[in-house]
C-alpha cells in the first residue's frame, strides 16, 4: 500500500510543540469552576465542567492533579 523507500522521516518533537501540545490538553482537562487538572479529558461542551462540580459526583484524588496554590508566605 505504502513504499517504505519513498517516506519521509517524522519530524522531531521540539521543545515548543511539546509545550504548545501539553497547552491544548491542559485546556481540555483542567476544569474551569475549580480548576482541577485531570487526567482524562472533561466534558466541557456537554456539562460544562467536571462531575464533581457539575452534579457532586465526588472525584477520586488519584484522578486528577491539584491546582497549584501560590504559597502566601510573608517574610518574616
Amino acid at each position: 500500500m505504502y513504499r517504505i523507500d519513498l517516506a519521509k522521516p517524522k519530524l522531531p518533537m521540539t521543545l515548543a510543540k511539546e509545550a504548545a501540545l501539553d497547552a491544548a490538553t491542559a485546556a481540555r482537562q483542567t476544569c474551569g469552576t475549580c480548576g482541577r487538572r485531570y487526567f482524562h479529558c472533561i466534558p466541557l461542551k456537554t456539562l460544562g465542567s467536571c462531575l464533581e462540580c457539575y452534579d457532586g459526583t465526588p472525584a477520586g484524588p488519584t484522578s486528577y492533579i491539584a491546582p497549584l496554590v501560590p504559597d502566601h508566605r510573608l517574610a518574616a
